[in-house]
């Protein structure tokens, strides 16, 4: 059983077993775009094949489901062309990759190509010109992307090879030609075009145990850039069971190889999941176990631990893409950090926040309070009311030429307007 999350995180269902995802904002208007691709099967079977896309972050905002059929999302990634400024979903379905355009909340199809082998990882170069397809061959395949029409062309403009085994993933650098990728041979590859520029041998072992006779099958589940150049890399790399580590590579003084600068244990359990925040301060990871670990690349070191998230391993994750307000959070009055989703058909919501935030009186979903308004209104129309003579009353007796000074003025109001002697006309003892 999966431990009950700390509001303002909160788990809710997801209409099937969910295996990719991807989290795109857009900083300059607050746009935000969740999505995430699974299924179970054939549709013959009843269990349905759904992309689901999240609009805005508000809570009660239903998801829009696209039916794939037969086919199982595996990969997905969202991309905006600077140019004419068209927003692209790219969801690879077995050895097919779908492009659809998102517009007023709506996702349509526009293209449908064959990458002749499955397909487990995608994504987007900045400037939304180029494609990466990691390959369960161990091949990165690169296609173009046309500026006009925003669709791949036929053939890929460039492969990749290198990699022994599947791809897990690729990722570009945001302001160079620069390409990493990592896979389940227990390496990372840096990559300029279809040259390789390095290789990162990953390693699992602990510093302070005994090496071990047979070296261990190691799976890079993750891998990204750290800064805007591509001077650092991050991966994640774990075996088929016991601890995760989490490693910064960067360049050696002159050589393009690089090495391993920082390495640490960052989870118990494999990690199979990976994804780093859009300003590489911090990387969200899921484990097999179903817990989500957040990891400051500054201080190097976990920042949060949500313990056993998912009933099932977390099969994808999303660090949140840009620390700036995003649309939604308006109403939900909750910055959330990161978002995972699991095969368990469940998507977990996650933020650092400690508490959960109160609404306004007169929020969303609240109404005008009307009935607090007229109250608040009647008593201060009768509060003008008594105090209107008595403000009258104290000038005439205690505000003439005849008390000079404000401490007889202060003391005539004691002596004859708050506590008056039963002498003073006006005043009457009532007969018993």
């Amino acid at each position: 059983m999966p431990v009950a999350l700390r509001l303002p995180s909160r788990l809710a269902s997801a209409p099937t077993p969910l295996f990719a995802m991807c989290w795109y904002a857009d900083p300059a208007d607050g746009t935000s775009i969740l999505a995430a691709c699974g299924g179970g099967g054939s549709a013959a079977t009843g269990v349905k094949n759904h992309l689901v896309l999240y609009f805005g972050l508000r809570d009660d905002t239903d998801p829009v489901i696209v039916n794939t059929a037969n086919d199982v999302g595996v990969a997905v990634t969202i991309a905006k062309n600077p140019i004419n400024n068209k927003i692209s979903l790219f969801c690879a379905l077995g050895s097919k990759i779908q492009v659809y355009s998102l517009s007023s909340g709506q996702a349509n199809l526009e293209q449908q190509l064959e990458v002749g082998d499955g397909v487990n990882a995608l994504a987007a170069n900045a400037m939304v010109d180029s494609l990466a397809v990691g390959c369960e061959s161990g091949t990165v395949k690169v296609y173009k992307i046309s500026q006009d029409e925003h669709q791949l062309e036929g053939l890929a403009s460039y492969e990749c090879e290198g990699h022994g085994q599947a791809v897990c993933s690729v990722a570009f650098a945001p302001r160079s030609n620069l390409m990493v990728s990592s896979a389940k041979d227990g390496t990372a590859r840096l990559w300029q075009q279809d040259a390789c520029l390095a290789v990162l041998n990953c390693t699992i072992n602990d510093p302070g145990a005994p090496v071990p006779n047979r070296p261990p099958k190691v799976l890079v589940r993750g891998c990204g850039f750290g800064d805007l150049e591509g001077k650092l890399v991050y991966t994640v790399a774990s075996g088929r069971r016991g601890a995760a580590y989490l490693a910064k590579w960067g360049p050696k003084d002159g050589q393009n190889d690089y090495q391993c600068i920082e390495r640490s244990q960052c989870s118990q359990h494999p990690v199979s999941a990976m994804s780093i925040s859009g300003d590489a301060s911090t990387v969200a990871l899921g484990a097999t176990n179903g817990t989500v670990i957040l990891w400051d690349t500054q201080k190097w070191k976990s920042i949060k631990s949500f313990p056993e998230v998912h009933d099932l391993p977390v099969t994808c994750i999303a660090a949140r893409p840009f620390d700036v307000p995003l649309q939604g959070e308006d109403q939900s009055l909750v910055k959330y950090n990161a978002i995972c989703a699991s095969a368990d058909s469940k998507i977990g919501w996650l933020t650092l926040q400690r508490r959960n935030p109160k609404r306004a009186s007169g929020s969303a979903g609240s109404g005008f309070p009307l009935a607090k308004y007229v109250n608040l209104m009647m008593k201060m129309a009768l509060l003008y009311w008594i105090a209107s003579p008595l403000a009258r009353d104290v000038w005439e007796t205690c505000g003439g030429e005849d008390m000079p000074g404000i401490g007889s003025k202060l003391q005539c109001i004691r002596d004859d307007i708050l506590v008056a002697p039963i002498s003073r006309p006006g005043i009457a003892v009532p007969p018993h």
